[in-house]
């Protein structure tokens, strides 16, 4: 598929939506949110993900967006994305940065609800793993992941599953979901 930057930018901006953070707050979900980042470094669409260090207690060996969950000295889901996307990737954006946000998900196994949030780059420097959270990053030129979905994978009897692959990386879940959308902003 060939779409240029500026459509690009248009398709999903239409598509971003604002969020409830009263009714999310009064839900027994715990409260995290990601920054998906697309950027065109060399002309190409790219999006950052992450792969979980398998030491960890939740989605570990996962793939993700950077992000993380809410802490009470963040401002608000936005700042914990920013924060948490500087801690683990050293990658640092300002709330200026940020189009808005996709639906909010949430995860299957662990009682998340994830908000998405989306910048749009021209450039970026070079992401590096700076927390024991995370053991690689993924630069993924965005339309050949858009074009690895899947469909065809249940989890759980979960009639919103999608699958994308990498390479030899499975993308699923809240992290295929966020994907997804994406994906229908486009085709």
């Amino acid at each position: 598929m060939f779409i240029n930057k500026d459509e690009m930018i248009e398709k999903i901006r239409l598509n971003l939506v604002g969020i409830d953070l009263n009714s999310l707050m009064s839900t027994s979900f715990k409260l995290s949110s990601v920054l998906v980042i697309i950027h065109f470094t060399d002309s190409i669409p790219r999006t950052i993900l992450t792969k979980r260090s398998p030491k960890l207690k939740h989605h570990s060996n996962e793939i993700s967006f950077p992000g993380g969950s809410f802490q009470h000295n963040d401002l608000s889901l936005l700042n914990t994305a920013l924060r948490e996307t500087k801690e683990e990737i050293g990658l640092d954006f300002n709330v200026e940065e940020i189009a808005g946000s996709l639906q909010a998900v949430r995860t299957l196994t662990s009682n998340y609800v994830i908000i998405p949030y989306i910048t749009f780059q021209t450039h970026i420097y070079e992401p590096k793993i700076l927390s024991d959270e995370v053991s690689s990053i993924l630069n993924i030129p965005i339309f050949e992941l858009l074009d690895s979905l899947s469909e065809n994978f249940a989890y759980k009897n979960f009639s919103n599953s999608f699958l994308f692959k990498y390479g030899e990386e499975i993308i699923w879940g809240a992290t295929a979901r966020i994907i997804k959308q994406i994906r229908d902003c486009l085709y």
